[in-house]
């Protein structure tokens, strides 16, 4: 393959009958994309040869790559044919007879593939013209909905599976100590950046990482260093339940899978009552990171597993209180260890640091995160013209981010005249650039656990605004916590920002009790010392 480190040594789980020339000419991403999906077929069809007829396209399209699509031998026009490839699994005699075909569809290239993915209909078609159209009034009714299902789902147990006897022995098992890992997707995000971590440590404590991911993806991320010689197969849905049993089954046949980990992966969690009592030996545990309102999202998922899981491991005291008060789960059962430290070192700013803006200065308020939904980038906008119409160039304004709605905040900041008031930076800059510029970070998220921004902000002398939503209360001081309703998150800020903009000395003090406040969360257990102990025990 054109990437050395991929499925190499012992750890191969299957082969090329002969390696064609085209291979040189995938990108990184590319070839571990193919590597992946090689790895599915070849385990879920163990003693075949499997002969693969390779795509790739230039558009907008995603991979399709263990999905039951790819039996069919027909495709799309717009695809272009890479090349054909035969492989098998290790460990297996190659079969002499026939061959099963699939069709690996590599997809479109990562930056083809920020868009917002809506459903299908004319209904999904005119919420989403409203939404794009007026999104401040749309997500006005968003937030009402939410505070309805927010009460609903406070005042009600969520349901459990039955608890399993460990009455077996567990199936057969490999040699090599291993931990699966379930990611969303392999893309930029706090809870992304914190599964990466711990694939790291579990290679620190001499673990083998197995890595599924299961959301929909051109998976940048996948040519990052703490991939390298992991094991990655980035699944596409829906898929034969046959194939996902026996996936399964051979991972646990060729690894000693000690323990299993999921980070925000629907399909592992779905599939841990089968591997409690398969396997029971192997100990289940989740990281999660937020409480969904609308939907439940992951929590949800975690609670009504949670009889067969080991442990949960969160990130925030609410979502601790919410599991242990609320839900009734035993407080032993979950584990609050933060990830304060996970982006910033924090031995370089034990001591709170000093605002550089003087009097008279402009002051730099910043928007750092995902474009998406969930971030609303739209009210940052709504604000920055606000308060460009208010105070002129005393104000200026940075978003630093890229996502699915990248298009309409372009959009968004001609209409209101932002051109050029609202400097647009990518993730190809560092954020650390940004906020080293900014004197003010604005959250204006709907729903959070607890921003890493916010650590990062203080770290640099940044004075964090935000959206009272998750648990951002335990960084964010009283006064710079805004409604999560628009129209009053955005009257909140503007009188916010006004009273600071030429009071320096309250900016001053308000950073060192900010500061004081992110210290002392940050003294809470940490997430890569929890994480670290839990590895350690499993390797031993």
């Amino acid at each position: 393959m054109t990437d050395p480190h991929d499925q190499t040594g012992a750890h191969r789980v299957f082969e090329i009958d002969h390696e064609p020339d085209w291979f040189s000419g995938l990108t990184q991403r590319e070839a571990r994309l193919l590597d992946g999906a090689l790895a599915f077929h070849c385990l879920a069809r163990p003693g075949e040869r499997i002969r693969a007829t390779v795509l790739r396209t230039h558009g907008p399209h995603l991979p399709s790559l263990t999905d039951q699509g790819t039996s069919s031998i027909e495709w799309p026009d717009d695809r272009t044919v890479v090349g054909t490839i035969e492989a098998h699994a290790t460990g297996h005699p190659r079969s002499a007879t026939g061959v099963v075909d699939v069709v690996l569809d590599l997809g479109g290239p990562p930056e083809s593939l920020m868009r917002n993915e809506q459903p299908p209909g004319r209904l999904h078609a005119a919420r989403n013209a409203v939404r794009r159209r007026v999104p401040v009034a749309f997500d006005a009714a968003r937030q009402l909905r939410t505070d309805r299902l927010e009460n609903r789902r406070l005042s009600r147990p969520i349901p459990r599976v039955g608890r399993l006897d460990n009455t077996s022995v567990g199936s057969s098992r490999g040699s090599t100590k291993a931990v699966l890992f379930g990611l969303h997707w392999l893309e930029l995000g706090g809870a992304e950046k914190w599964a990466t971590e711990t694939i790291s440590l579990a290679r620190e404590a001499g673990l083998f990482p197995i890595v599924v991911s299961d959301r929909p993806s051109g998976h940048p991320d996948i040519v990052r260093p703490e991939y390298d010689g992991a094991l990655v197969i980035p699944l596409t849905h829906p898929m034969a339940g046959a194939q996902e049993s026996r996936l399964l089954s051979q991972l646990f046949e060729r690894f000693d899978i000690r323990g299993v980990h999921v980070h925000h992966c629907s399909w592992l969690y779905q599939r841990l009552p089968w591997i409690r009592a398969q396997y029971p030996g192997t100990e289940l545990v989740d990281s999660l990171h937020v409480l969904e309102w609308r939907t439940g999202g992951f929590v949800d998922i975690a609670l009504r597993l949670s009889n067969v899981m080991d442990a949960h491991h969160v990130i925030s005291p609410q979502l601790r209180d919410y599991l242990v008060d609320r839900q009734g789960l035993p407080r032993e059962k979950v584990q609050l260890a933060t990830l304060a430290d996970l982006t910033i070192d924090r031995s370089t700013v034990e001591a709170a640091p000093e605002p550089t803006r003087k009097a008279g200065d402009p002051l730099t308020i910043a928007f750092v995160g995902r474009f998406t939904q969930q971030k609303r980038p739209y009210l940052f906008l709504r604000l920055a013209a606000h308060l460009r119409a208010t105070h002129g160039d005393r104000v200026r304004f940075v978003m630093h981010g890229d996502g699915e709605l990248a298009a309409e905040v372009r959009s968004h900041r001609s209409r209101l005249g932002l051109d050029g008031v609202v400097e647009l930076r990518g993730p190809d800059q560092p954020v650390s650039n940004t906020l080293g510029v900014a004197d003010m970070l604005v959250i204006s998220s709907d729903n959070e656990g607890v921003t890493l921004t916010s650590f990062e902000a203080d770290a640099h002398g940044v004075l964090v605004l935000s959206s009272d939503v998750g648990s951002q209360a335990s960084v964010v001081l009283p006064e710079l916590l805004l409604p999560r309703a628009p129209l009053a998150f955005l009257r909140a800020a503007e009188r916010t920002v006004a009273g600071l903009l030429d009071d320096t000395e309250r900016s001053t003090a308000l950073l060192h009790r900010q500061h004081g406040r992110v210290s002392a969360f940050a003294a809470l257990p940490d997430a890569r010392a929890w994480t670290r102990e839990l590895y350690e025990r499993w390797a031993s």
